[in-house]
């Protein structure tokens, strides 16, 4: 309790002196010293510079001890300052002004006046707008050559423009310009140094005021490209295209797609062939140009080559991805020939397949152009008849069965078909894995009547039900 109150007197004594101090300060000073000690500080530059279409604004910071306003903008309508005087709260604030775009061909500009209250302390700023540009570009077109050449491009431009090369083999001369507002045109030359490398690339910078323009310049080098030709595609039933191939190197050729086969003719071409499509897609291959030495690097050359096919479908035709075609015995399901033929060899390579019962698999024609719409068919009847038959106008049949059991059908790899003539008869000879399994002559009524012949089809000529499918992977003709 002692020790309380003896320090309770001492803080009463301290606070006495400390009193007895502070009037002996004088606290008072004068309307001149006070305007003396007021601070303005602004961080402005003295002048900017703005766009005429695409105006940045202008941000500096104002630090004050007494209220400021900035003067003179309210004079110029292209200006816009926000805040244009100091707030009741703060004395210290960002300051942005904003221009509007410059729709004239001239330059203008406005000086604007940060003062402060009771100071002399000011700070001017200078703000200059460029004028609306305009500026047409002509750019180059043709290719540098190999060695070097010089060629020139113009331009217009209403206002300073320069000009720039992406890259150093390029020069430009002369690489800027002025004008005071009107459209002036200019002339300017391009320099491609020697190209020892391949064939290179840069791009032209133009830039006046907002506007800027960019365009490609090509330089020749070493090259390796196949050129574009009238077609890609190759005959169905077969045939060959050729293509050019400008290079200053040792160059192969290859293609992606065994159908196809490429050659080599001359240092300038190569032939692409094909045989006739013996399958169910659109044939497509890939061929690559590319050089026989390394120290050229991938520069590879390339051109896609196709071939159609020679079959149409009707009914339930499927063709898979390997270009095989499968066929379901659930309707009238054909497939065939664009072409029509007189005589011919049709050999079928089958892939999977699954025979039922009465699974059939005909190959035959029955729109030959006689009369009587002669047919001619090999036709196998799981549960019926197989049979090699002729068919002269629906009055004369000609028909030889033979036996194929159903286990046989299923091991079936290649079926073979031959319409020959024979004698002025046609021969109808059935192979079955390659071996000749049945054949008959019949009066042939293509002797009659030497422009005939027919399309042929292969797969279901009457609706099936019972699950049969087979897939037939090619389809090879050759004509007799």
């Amino acid at each position: 309790m002692k020790s309380i109150f003896k320090s309770v007197l001492l803080l009463g004594v301290m606070m006495m002196a400390y009193s007895c101090v502070l009037d002996d300060i004088d606290t008072q000073i004068t309307e001149e010293e006070a305007i003396a000690n007021i601070k303005l500080e602004c961080d402005a530059l003295d002048s900017y510079t703005v766009q005429a279409t695409k105006p940045q604004a202008i941000s500096f910071r104002i630090s004050s001890t007494t209220p400021w306003t900035v003067e003179g903008a309210d004079k110029v309508s292209w200006l816009t300052v926000t805040p244009a005087s100091s707030s009741v709260s703060s004395l210290s604030e960002d300051v942005k002004i904003t221009a509007s775009v410059n729709d004239t061909f001239d330059d203008r500009s406005a000086t604007i006046t940060v003062t402060g209250k009771n100071t002399n302390i000011t700070k001017k700023i200078t703000i200059t707008q460029l004028r609306h540009g305009k500026l047409v570009v002509t750019p180059l077109t043709e290719k540098f050559a190999k060695a070097g050449n010089s060629q020139t491009f113009s331009l217009q431009a209403n206002m300073h423009w320069e000009a720039t090369a992406a890259d150093s083999w390029l020069t430009l001369e002369p690489t800027s310009g002025d004008s005071d507002g009107d459209l002036k045109s200019f002339t300017i030359k391009a320099t491609a140094a020697a190209n020892e490398a391949l064939s290179r690339e840069t791009t032209v910078t133009v830039a006046s005021g907002d506007d800027t323009e960019t365009f490609t310049v090509i330089q020749k080098g070493e090259s390796l490209e196949i050129l574009p030709a009238e077609t890609t595609a190759i005959d169905r039933t077969g045939g060959s295209i050729t293509m050019s191939v400008d290079a200053t190197m040792e160059w192969s050729v290859t293609c992606d797609n065994p159908a196809f086969t490429v050659t080599k003719q001359s240092d300038s071409e190569f032939k692409i062939s094909a045989e006739f499509n013996n399958q169910f897609a659109e044939r497509k291959g890939k061929v690559t140009v590319k050089p026989v030495s390394s120290e050229f690097g991938d520069i590879d050359s390339e051109v896609e080559v196709s071939q159609d096919i020679n079959f149409k479908f009707d009914g339930h035709c499927e063709v898979l991805e390997d270009g095989s075609v499968k066929i379901y015995g659930d309707q009238k399901s054909k497939v065939t020939t664009k072409d029509a033929y007189r005589y011919a060899s049709f050999v079928l390579t089958m892939g999977d397949k699954h025979f039922e019962e009465k699974g059939i698999l005909c190959l035959s024609t029955h729109d030959a152009g006689t009369s009587g719409s002669t047919e001619y068919e090999c036709q196998i009847r799981l549960g019926g008849n197989i049979r090699l038959r002729s068919n002269g106008g629906n009055t004369e049949y000609n028909t030889l069965k033979f036996e194929l059991s159903q286990d046989e059908l299923n091991a079936l790899t290649t079926y073979r078909m031959d319409f020959a003539p024979d004698a002025g008869q046609i021969k109808l000879e059935f192979f079955y894995n390659g071996t000749s399994r049945a054949s008959m002559n019949s009066k042939s009524a293509y002797e009659s009547e030497d422009s005939v012949g027919g399309h042929y089809f292969f797969g279901y000529d009457t609706t099936g039900s019972d699950g049969t499918w087979y897939v037939v992977k090619s389809c090879d003709i050759t004509e007799l």
